[in-house]
């Protein structure tokens, strides 16, 4: 027959309500005082709430007064409500399932009455069903007094105790006391059942019922029903009866406690039927269940609380119907928040675990051993709890229960105070897990990590260092909870990872290697995890150390969590990783890889630059002293060889990439010496790299960890060695020069002619990928047609950076022939990027003008790209490029002009060829023309590239050539290419070699000058009356098809705009370096005496005052501009800066454009001249600039002055060679 406890299903409607048939008042007596579980209050709470919601388990238990001493150890018993009996169904007691009603069967088949009315329904929580309550006070002292003597003698004779009351049966001899005890334990199952503690019992009831139960039983139930006891709310209980009543709790436990310990430790040494008794007596008694059912109903109670005292508010008061606050008298519990019962409970689920682990037969692999599954599964800690159900016949440890019981206790944030016993019961039981054990460990360890972040955030949050207030915000927080999450987590994964007969854990029991290689796959498969956590508080503990320490102590003054010793911390953490390293190292490399990729920056170069984060990282591998240079070589190598399988978050994330990326960052950061004595494992990474098959990124990695050990070891003593580097150079750059050749295709078959492929690439902006690159990269890889040339821009940027030096570096003087044939098949690949100045190619072209500028600086390269580059060079698109290119080309032509004497000849050649060649008749006029134009152009590109007076020698050749295409009439296109030549000359020959050229740069500014009056015809007439020269000039420049309409054609207005900008060179730079011009000035710009109104008396005649060319100029285009009123400027005027070019237009569409320039001419230098003595004022910033300095510092700042100015004003002649592109 069974105890009666109601448990409601939620989703079934019991049919029945408990009363009672003796209602008669009860008073305290001798035999019963303890418990007695009343009907009536049910029929009164019935009464209450009618609609309240089903679910809960309430039992009563009356006991404990009597126990008497007894005469021998087994008889020293007082059981109060105890219900063993061969004829007990204990499997159906306490509820099959979670939520079931246990229908109970009456040995004496005593009738129960059910009541038509509707039943009670509670709104109680399932994890209260083990709750037993008491209907009135008792004597706790009493009790407590008889409990204590159990655990006294339990603490005294151990050994005997447990022999005695696990051999001895209550109904071992017949005396009027153990008669007394029998009917006791009678009347207390029926009062659990629901009936009146004083009912009739049944004659056979007692004399059957515990015919055979042990002492054992008798003492374990007991506990057991003390345990769960609590008053109900409606009996008024004292805080003295409540703290009574708490005692008895911890009493029963500590008496569990040490009986299951001892337990254990007669086991072991007993036979085997013994063992299986224990088994029985603890499955009878449901020890298991009840144990979890208080512990998880400790934690729920925990968080309620919790949230109430959040909230503000009483739960009870809210919820309608009968919820547990308004049946159970819980407020002792919510003094502490259960903290102390729940202490020992865990001690005495530890030893309830070690004593199943000896008396459990293990279930057969893939028998009844319940769902435990194979792979890690992730117990969420927001898991309802209300899902739980307890497997029969299943250790502890495979009950979902305690897994679910752990994961909420370690997420409390609430009871921080808990945490370290909750990681002592897990470490401590890692033993017994069994087949549970990588479930448990990778759960268990996910959480601690998940607490570690959510500790170190709140800390980051509390001293300042974040601005975001973390939800996770931990209270009551032990001062070493850092320290003992850390070493939490280390025992565990030790325990996995190790050897077990190594020294770092040894096991009292022997583990099932199968078990254990499961658990240690399932903690290496969240390693990465793990390395996140510890790498997050090892940076911490950096920015910890290296503070400013006044400022450190305030700030962490004001968080809640104590740091303590960061050297304890940091020892810590090298405890968890060294051994992990040592045993493990692939995987351990393979999360710092994961860990890095992070720990990214948001932009990352072709070869990123690591973060802080991400050094922190190479100095945590550098503190772990298994982990020496050779040894993460090799390691690095066995990655990349075989990636250990991670569980990543991002399925793109390339682990190879990522494991090169940091191997990059660590071997800049180690000492010479130790690279130098591990090259025979950098070399053997090294060649096996080229092999695999790498990703493109991996690749470039590569060459840049070749690279940096160059870099800091340029020489190897050994020939062997040397060769062996050379062999691996040449591999890694052609396999580089492949991927830099992947946007180029074939055009023909039958020839290797490469071009590129019309498609956008990627922009490498300075040296930064665009912020998505990797993950754009990643994406295409399945798109294999595409995908390489994703990275060509890359791999000819990197080409760029570090080819020319390298190849200096490896190969030595007598070997430099061997880099020729390497660089003429890279240069295969650069030169089709370079003929192609479409839009979408221009990364690709400003990559390949870099390395080709690289490599041009080595005289021994000369052989593999002097034919490409002056081929490109006379290319007539040559000029169709960026401006960030120009100084690239400036350096490879001036490479390639002087690295032999020939080439430049061979340019004066192709000029005077082509202005000495007579026109056939076939050749058309304009094209010859402008072959003119494009050699002079190239010939004064060249100029420009070279060093001041470096072409000094050349100069009347040079002269020659332009006075002969000055020669020709009305090619503008010719002449707008030879003022540009004149601003070349000016910018690169010393002033006394210029004077022979200046009277033609003079006169050839006049004539455009006339150019200028001519384009206006309404201007003719004046132009006529103004004297012989200007009719002169009329006549030599009026072409069979005229001049009024020609002159104003996009040529003729290049060609004013050229001359105009001479003009604008001429002033801008200093006096001293145009002395000659200084003589011809005032026929151009106003001077001081232009605006006097005196007339200039010469041989006695009386003639007209001379005006300046710029100011006839300026008063015929404001005339132009009064006919045009939209394009009107001629009050418009420019900014005058001295040392700076005023003109800064590329290019004009009429002339009226030029009339700020004018204006600014006519204006501010007049100006300037009558405020000043003399027209020098321009050129002599020391008065305005540095008006407080001494001579000497005013020379000196006019030195500064002058650099920076003829500085800008090449940048911006250098514009002026530009075609077809925005030259900003």
């Amino acid at each position: 027959m069974e105890p009666f406890c109601l448990t409601v299903n939620p989703l079934t409607t019991p049919d029945h309500s408990l009363h009672v048939d003796d209602p008669q008042s009860r008073k305290r007596s001798h035999s019963s005082t303890q418990l007695s579980l009343k009907g009536k209050i049910m029929e009164k709470l019935a009464d209450k709430s009618p609609g309240a919601k089903p679910k809960i388990k309430k039992t009563k238990r009356k006991e404990e007064e009597r126990q008497r001493k007894a005469v021998n150890q087994a008889e020293k018993l007082g059981p109060p409500s105890i219900f063993f009996g061969d004829s007990l169904d204990l499997e159906n007691w306490y509820s099959c399932g979670e939520g079931e009603v246990s229908e109970i069967e009456s040995d004496t088949g005593s009738p129960r009455r059910r009541s038509s009315s509707a039943p009670p329904r509670f709104n109680i929580h399932p994890l209260y069903q083990h709750v037993l309550l008491y209907l009135q006070l008792y004597d706790s002292s009493r009790t407590l007094h008889a409990m204590s003597a159990i655990a006294a003698m339990l603490r005294a004779a151990p050994s005997g105790f447990v022999s005695a009351i696990s051999t001895t049966s209550i109904n071992n001899t017949y005396t009027p006391q153990l008669s007394l005890l029998q009917n006791l334990l009678a009347r207390h199952r029926v009062s659990v059942m629901g009936k009146d503690f004083y009912c009739p019992i049944p004659q056979d009831s007692h004399s059957h019922s515990f015919r055979s139960a042990m002492y054992l039983e008798i003492i374990i139930s007991l506990c057991l029903y003390f345990l769960r006891s609590y008053y109900s709310a409606h009996v008024t209980a004292g805080p003295q009866d409540l703290a009574g009543n708490r005692a008895m709790q911890l009493t029963s436990v500590e008496v569990l406690t040490l009986l299951f310990n001892e337990l254990t430790k007669v086991t072991g040494g007993s036979a085997k039927g013994f063992a299986s008794f224990i088994s029985d007596v603890l499955s009878k008694c449901k020890v298991q269940k009840v144990v979890l059912h208080c512990l998880l109903s400790s934690i729920f109670s925990a968080q309620k609380w919790h949230e109430q005292r959040v909230a503000g508010i009483n739960m009870a008061t809210v919820e309608e119907g009968l919820s547990e606050d308004s049946v159970i008298n819980l407020s002792e519990d919510q003094i502490d928040s259960c903290s102390a019962v729940q202490s020992q409970l865990l001690r005495l689920l530890q030893s309830i675990v070690v004593l199943e682990h000896r008396v459990l037969i293990p279930a057969d692999e893939g028998g009844e051993g319940g769902p435990v599954g194979g792979g890690v599964e992730h117990v969420n800690p927001q898991q309802p709890m209300t899902s739980l159900q307890y497997l029969h016949g299943q250790p502890i440890t495979s009950q979902g229960m305690f897994l679910c019981a752990v994961i909420r206790a370690l997420h409390q944030h609430h009871a921080c105070k808990m945490h370290p016993q909750w990681i002592g019961l897990i470490t401590a039981t890692l033993p017994y897990m069994g087949r549970v054990l990588r479930r448990v460990v990778a759960s268990v360890t996910l959480q601690l990590c998940r607490n570690l972040d959510n500790l170190l955030q709140q800390y980051r949050y509390e001293i300042g260092i974040m601005d975001t207030r973390p939800q996770w915000m931990a209270l009551c927080i032990p001062p070493d909870l850092i320290l003992t999450v850390l070493e939490g987590v280390t025992a565990i994964i030790h325990y996995c990872l190790l050897d077990p007969t190594s020294q770092y854990h040894q096991l009292q029991v022997s583990v099932d290697q199968k078990h254990l290689a499961e658990a240690r796959s399932g903690i290496l498969s969240i390693l990465h995890t793990i390395m996140s956590s510890v790498t997050l508080l090892w940076s911490i503990l950096h920015q910890a150390d290296n503070s400013d320490k006044p400022a450190a102590a305030s700030a962490a003054s004001s968080s809640n969590i104590n740091l303590g010793s960061t050297k304890n911390l940091r020892q810590q953490i090298l405890e968890l990783l060294g051994p992990i390293s040592m045993n493990h190292g692939a995987h351990f490399m393979a999360a710092i890889a994961y860990v890095w990729n992070e720990r990214k920056p948001v932009r990352t170069p072709v070869i990123p630059v690591a973060s802080e984060e991400q050094l922190l990282l190479v100095e945590l591998v550098r503190s772990v002293s298994a982990m020496r240079t050779e040894t993460v070589m090799q390691t690095v190598k066995e990655v990349l060889k075989q990636p250990p399988a991670i569980a990543k978050d991002k399925k793109h994330l390339s682990l190879e990439v990522c494991m090169l990326q940091f191997f990059y960052a660590y071997v800049q950061r180690i000492p010479v010496s130790s690279l130098v004595d591990s090259w025979p494992s950098l070399l053997a990474l090294l060649k096996d790299s080229v092999q695999l098959g790498l990703p493109a990124p991996g690749q470039f990695l590569i060459l840049g960890v070749l690279n940096e050990f160059i870099l800091k070891n340029p020489n190897l003593e050994s020939k062997k060695d040397q060769r062996e580097l050379q062999d691996v150079t040449h591999k890694i750059v052609e396999a580089i020069g492949t991927i830099a050749g992947s946007s180029l295709e074939q055009t023909t078959w039958l020839r290797r002619n490469l071009e590129v492929k019309a498609s956008p690439q990627i922009v490498v902006d300075g040296a930064n990928l665009e912020a998505d690159v990797e993950d754009l990269m990643l994406t295409v890889m399945e798109a294999s047609s595409f995908t390489p040339s994703v990275y060509s821009v890359h791999a000819l940027t990197l080409l760029a950076e570090v080819l020319a030096h390298l190849l200096d570096m490896v190969f030595y003087s007598d070997e430099k022939e061997r880099v020729i044939p390497l660089l003429v098949n890279i240069m295969h690949y650069v030169v089709p990027y370079l003929r192609n100045h479409s839009a979408h190619n221009a990364p690709s072209y400003r990559a390949c003008i870099q390395l080709l500028s690289s490599l041009s600086g080595y005289q021994y390269t000369r052989r593999a790209w002097k034919k490409e580059a002056f081929d490109l060079f006379m290319d007539h698109t040559f000029f169709q490029m960026d401006s960030s290119c120009v100084s690239h080309w400036r350096a490879i032509i001036d490479h390639l002009m002087t690295h032999d004497k020939t080439t430049f000849r061979d340019l004066m050649t192709r000029v005077a060829v082509a202005q000495s060649s007579s026109l056939s008749l076939f050749t058309n006029r304009d094209a010859e023309l402008e072959q003119r134009a494009m050699l002079l152009k190239r010939l004064a590109f060249t100029i420009y590239s070279s060093e001041v007076d470096q072409y000094q020698k050349y100069l009347p050749d040079i002269q020659e050539r332009l006075v002969e295409s000055l020669r020709l009439p009305q090619v503008p296109i010719l002449h707008a290419q030879v003022f540009l030549f004149f601003r070349v000359l000016l910018l690169r020959m010393s002033p006394q070699h210029l004077t022979s050229l200046w009277p033609t740069m003079i006169t050839e500014l006049k004539m455009v000058s006339f150019y200028f009056f001519f384009n206006n015809s309404s201007l003719l007439s004046l132009c006529r009356t103004s004297g012989p020269s200007v009719a002169g000039l009329e006549t030599t420049y009026s072409g069979g098809n005229g001049f009024s309409t020609s002159y104003n054609s996009q040529r003729w207005l290049n060609l004013y705009l050229s001359a105009c900008k001479l003009l604008d060179l001429a002033l801008a730079l200093p006096p001293e370096s145009l002395p000659q011009f200084q003589m011809y000035r005032w026929a151009f710009i106003p001077e001081a005496s232009d605006d006097s109104g005196l007339e200039v008396r010469r041989q006695g005649t009386h003639q007209r005052e001379f005006k300046p060319y710029v100011v006839r100029l300026v008063k015929l285009l404001r005339k132009r501009a009064k006919k045009n009123p939209e394009e009107d400027c001629s009050t418009r005027t420019l900014t005058w800066e001295p040392g700076h070019l005023m003109l800064t237009l590329y290019v004009i569409r009429s002339m009226e454009q030029l009339l700020p320039f004018f204006n600014l001419l006519s204006q501010v230098f007049s100006s300037k001249a009558n405020s000043r003595s003399g027209p020098a004022y321009t050129h002599n910033p020391t008065n305005s600039s540095f008006p407080n300095h001494k001579e000497g510092h005013k020379l000196e700042s006019q030195k500064v002055f002058w650099s920076r100015a003829r500085q800008n004003i090449e940048e911006m002649v250098e514009k002026d060679f530009l075609e077809g592109l925005i030259k900003t």
